[in-house]
């Protein structure tokens, strides 16, 4: 049975539906994960907190509709294979959420002195390609509830290649963290390269969910 026919059927395409409006909610996590590095750069530590805190509040409901997703799987009747794709989806795509939380709640325990600029703005490098993939993530979903292999194809492979320059950036990150680390205490130090890791991790899981998608529509 084609992808197509699979989505066609009520109780799977209200598991997909439910999927995109997950994948929405966490394009709006990352956005303000993002905005967060961004007051951090400009020493705005109010818009900073009301970042974080919109971080922290809107990946609890990116939980809640998880665990709504997964317990319409637990109650219908579904095929192995496309319970298993869904759930693969939904928890993936969460855990990009939950690293996008990670990195602002790591970065609210370093505001003393702050971190040096050129640090800062390649974080803010890393989290724009992970904003852009969640968002590519989001039309490749729709695209899929409608049908559109290629298309889904095709964002499938942007997605990839904004992993591969989070890798990039990820590399001279590190650079900037090294030169950081000769002055700045151990704790922090030790911070900002789990600040670092968690950015490229979250691209990591975006290119994961670019991979069951791509895997979905070359069924179809």
């Amino acid at each position: 049975m084609s992808t197509w026919s699979w989505i066609s059927r009520t109780r799977e395409r209200k598991a997909l539906e439910l999927y995109i409006e997950h994948v929405s909610k966490i394009v709006s996590v990352v956005n303000h994960a993002l905005q967060a590095i961004k007051a951090y750069r400009e020493g705005n530590w109010e818009k900073f907190s009301e970042e974080w805190r919109r971080v922290f509040d809107e990946e609890r409901e990116a939980d809640e509709l998880k665990r709504k997703i997964l317990a319409e799987l637990a109650e219908g009747v579904f095929h192995p294979i496309d319970r298993e794709e869904v759930v693969r989806l939904t928890i993936t795509s969460d855990d990009i959420a939950s690293f996008a939380k990670a990195w602002c709640r790591r970065m609210s325990f370093i505001r003393e002195n702050g971190l040096p600029l050129a640090l800062v703005d390649k974080l803010i490098e890393m989290a724009s390609n992970v904003h852009e993939s969640t968002r590519i993530i989001l039309e490749a979903s729709r695209e899929l509830l409608t049908g559109h292999r290629g298309r889904v194809l095709e964002l499938a492979n942007k997605i990839e290649s904004h992993e591969e320059k989070v890798d990039d950036l990820h590399v001279e990150a590190l650079q900037e963290v090294l030169a950081y680390c000769d002055s700045a205490r151990t704790s922090n130090c030790i911070l900002v390269k789990e600040i670092t890791d968690t950015i490229e991790n979250a691209a990591d899981k975006c290119e994961e969910v670019g991979d069951v998608l791509r895997s979905i529509a070359l069924l179809m």
